[in-house]
C-alpha cells in the first residue's frame, strides 16, 4: 500500500518563475555541492534564468533540493518541456528508505506540471539515463499518487545533443490537459 501524497513532508515545496524570486535564486547560487557526488557537476554554474521554472525544497530557511523545468525546442516536441530537470537533493534531506516516487518528489512534480500548463507546454515529461525499471516503477506509483496518466516510452531518445551518450535517457511523458 502506498502512503498517501499528504503523508510525510520531509521539506516544503514550492516553485516559481525566475524573474519572480531573486532572493531564492541568490540562496541556489550559495549552495556548496559534495564533490564526491558523481552528479555534483550538473550542478555548478547552472544559468537559473535559462529554466523556465524552478522549484526547491525549503527546510528552517534552508535550502536542502531542487528541479527545475526546462524546453529545448532543438531537442524537444514542440509544446513540450521537461520537469524535474536537475534533481537535486542535499544529504539531509536524502532517505534510505526504498520508498519510490515520495511524497515530496510526487508534489514537486505537480507543482511543475501545473505550472508548466499554466505556461502554455502541452506535454510534460521526466528522464534518466540509466535503470528503466526505476523510472518505470517511479512512474507507476507516482500515477497512483496523483491520478496522473503517464507513458513510457520503450527505448531511450536524444534529450540534448544526441553526441553524447548521457543525453541518451529514457523517458516517461504525460499530456497537461
Amino acid at each position: 500500500m502506498l502512503k498517501p501524497l499528504e503523508s510525510h513532508k520531509p521539506a516544503t515545496s514550492t516553485t516559481f518563475l525566475p524573474h519572480d524570486r531573486p532572493d531564492m535564486l541568490r540562496k541556489l547560487k550559495e549552495i556548496k555541492f559534495d564533490e564526491s557526488d558523481r552528479l555534483s557537476a550538473n550542478y555548478k554554474n547552472l544559468d537559473w534564468f535559462g529554466f523556465e521554472a524552478i522549484s526547491i525544497y525549503e527546510r528552517d530557511g534552508n535550502i536542502i533540493g531542487f528541479s527545475s523545468i526546462v524546453h529545448r525546442p532543438e531537442y524537444f516536441e514542440e509544446g513540450e518541456c521537461r520537469i524535474l530537470n536537475r534533481y537535486y537533493e542535499s544529504a539531509e534531506m536524502r532517505r534510505t528508505s526504498k520508498v519510490i516516487a515520495d511524497d515530496h518528489v510526487c508534489e514537486m512534480a505537480m507543482q511543475q506540471t501545473h505550472i508548466a500548463k499554466e505556461l502554455g507546454f502541452k506535454k510534460a515529461f521526466i528522464s534518466r539515463c540509466r535503470s528503466p525499471r526505476h523510472l518505470k516503477k517511479f512512474i507507476e506509483n507516482m500515477s497512483e499518487k496523483t491520478r496522473t496518466k503517464w507513458q513510457m516510452e520503450e527505448e531511450k531518445v536524444a534529450v540534448c545533443n544526441p553526441e553524447v551518450d548521457e543525453c541518451w535517457q529514457y523517458k516517461a511523458w504525460t499530456e497537461l490537459c
